[in-house]
Order: structure tokens, then C-alpha cells, then sequence
């Protein structure tokens, strides 16, 4: 099973997200923290397979970007508020894999923490999709 960890500035979003998910009993182990550096540790244990981290704080550090290059294979879900989708681009910079809202039910957002998992394990896929959509556009 699978080891997810959280990252949202808000305490009862991550307290609601770690509920959510321990409660599906679909992973192993949940973790939830209100920022990157002070869930940092929990990362070199190599245990941690998900990342749920708030997209404006993805979006404000640079952290994100040395800990995907650091670990190749985690996968991302940002998750952002109710407003609009973040476009493939945008998804792509702050390294996410899929997306959801804070509020969405809990079988979205553990859908999405498998489509991160699988994405991660696989990081030459989301390349490969952009390459066949773009050669079929005229």
C-alpha cells in the first residue's frame, strides 16, 4: 500500500484530507504538514509514494522542483480551490501529475492519488501523451 503526504497552509483542509484519506483505508500511511520544508524529513525515508500540496504554495517555492528531481517517481496532485482548472502548462511547471479541488468528494481525490501514483512511476508517459496529442492537432 501506498504512502501519501499532504501539504495545505489551511489546518482543517489537511485535517479534513487526512481523515478522508485514512478513512478509505486505501494506504498505508497518511501524513499531512502545513509546508514543505517542515515535511521535508518525511520524504528521505523514501516511504512517501503521493504528494497533495496546495498549488499556490507549489507555485511560490522553489522546493517542489528539488524534491521532484531529487525523487523522480513521486507523484503530484495539486490541489487548488474551487475556482477554475490549472492548465496542462501550468500543471506541468509546478510538477503535478493531477489536479483536484480541496472540497472534491473522497473518490475524486483518491482517483487522483492513483493517477499521480501511476503517472510518477511512469514520468516518460505525460511527454509521450503531449507528443501524440500535438501530432494530431493540424
Amino acid at each position: 500500500m501506498t504512502a501519501v503526504l499532504i501539504i495545505d497552509p489551511d489546518k482543517e483542509t489537511r485535517l479534513a484530507l487526512e481523515s478522508q484519506l485514512s478513512d478509505s483505508n486505501q494506504f498505508a500511511r497518511v501524513l499531512a504538514f502545513p509546508d514543505l520544508q517542515s515535511a521535508s524529513f518525511c520524504l528521505q525515508s523514501g516511504e512517501i509514494r503521493v504528494l497533495l500540496i496546495d498549488a499556490a504554495q507549489a507555485g511560490r517555492s522553489s522546493l517542489i522542483h528539488d524534491i521532484k528531481a531529487r525523487y523522480p517517481a513521486l507523484g503530484v496532485v495539486l490541489l487548488r480551490d474551487s475556482g477554475g482548472l490549472l492548465d496542462e502548462r501550468t500543471l506541468q511547471e509546478l510538477g503535478g501529475h493531477a489536479q483536484t479541488t480541496r472540497l472534491a468528494a473522497p473518490m475524486e481525490i483518491i482517483a487522483c492519488v492513483a493517477k499521480a501514483l501511476v503517472l510518477g512511476l511512469k514520468p516518460g508517459k505525460r511527454i509521450l501523451n503531449k507528443f501524440i496529442k500535438d501530432k494530431k492537432q493540424p
